[in-house]
This record gives structure tokens, sequence and C-alpha cells, in this order.
């Protein structure tokens, strides 16, 4: 006898019994990486009081669902960058919004890429800021000190830094 019909009653047997685990089945990882970079996404544009057609640049790793999340927000205009790559444009953003480095030295890139993208009335926000830099968020604001950039606000829950160019002082004659 060939194991071949046999082979075909046990996947007959099994078929219901997998069609109905399917339909419990929780949902797709991607459809909560979704969810979860829309919610991340209204949370900082609220937190860095931004219109919707702010121009934005991603600095870091893993940055796409973000890009995507930001475009589906109606974003005039998204740039992801990794840090200490070159970019091929030098586009003026009204955020650079830092994610996902992997240390000090990817830290002090991305700064310097979002402080010459930002210019005088952007901000820049850090986030994960207890894992970006290993000395701490002193540390992080000294380095942002030292590229022209002062702290402006602060999101313990969500361990952000917003970073912007300090306001310059009229000088009164």
């Amino acid at each position: 006898m060939s194991p071949l019909p046999r082979v075909e009653s046990l996947v007959g047997d099994l078929l219901p019994s997998v069609e109905s685990a399917i339909d419990g089945e929780p949902p797709s990882t991607a459809a909560i990486d979704a969810a979860s970079s829309a919610a991340r996404v209204d949370r900082m544009m609220a937190m860095a009081h931004l219109p919707a057609t702010a121009h934005i640049t991603l600095i870091g790793h893993r940055t796409l669902p973000l890009l995507l999340a930001l475009l589906q927000r109606g974003c005039a205009a998204v740039r992801s960058l990794r840090p200490g790559a070159p970019s091929p444009d030098c586009e003026a953003a009204d955020l650079a919004w830092i994610v996902d480095l992997q240390g000090d030295s990817e830290l002090d890139d991305a700064l310097h890429a979002a402080r010459s993208r930002i210019g005088a009335n952007g901000r820049v926000v850090v986030e994960g800021a207890n894992c970006v830099c290993r000395d701490g968020l002193m540390s992080i604001r000294d380095r942002a000190v030292a590229l022209g950039l002062d702290v402006i606000s602060f999101d313990h829950k969500a361990r952000r830094l917003v970073l912007g160019a300090p306001p310059r002082l009229a000088l009164v004659a």
C-alpha cells in the first residue's frame, strides 16, 4: 500500500483544525507595528507642536514604519537618513527625529546631521534618550549645546528630548 493515501487522509483530518486555529490568530505583527508607529508619530507631532504638513527628517535605523506613518498622516516631505552616511541633499526640515541609534558615535553623527537640516526654527527630537547615550541625558544635552542646540522640552515617559536653536537675545543700545 502506498503511503500517499494515508498522508492525504491525515492532511484532510488536520485541515479543519488548522483553519479554525487561523481564524483565532492574533493580528499580524505588521498590523501591530503600523498601529504603534502611527501612535508614536501622533505623540511626537503633538509634543513638537508641528502641523501635519511639516517637513521631517528621520535619522537612525529601522525608520521605515515611522516614515510610512508620517506619509499616511499627510506630511509634505519625509526623508530617512542613516547616521554617518552621506546624504544626497541637505533640504531644510521642520523636524529632525532621531530614533534607534546604535551608540555614542552615531549620536554625534545624528545630532550633527539634524543641526544642519533644521535651521533656526526647526526642532530635533531624540527618542529613546536613555538608550542612546551611555553617559545619560546630560551628556546628550552637552553634545547638543556644542552644536548650537539646547533642550526645549522633555517627555519623561517616552524618554524623548526636544532640542532647538536657543533664542537669540536682542541687544539693547
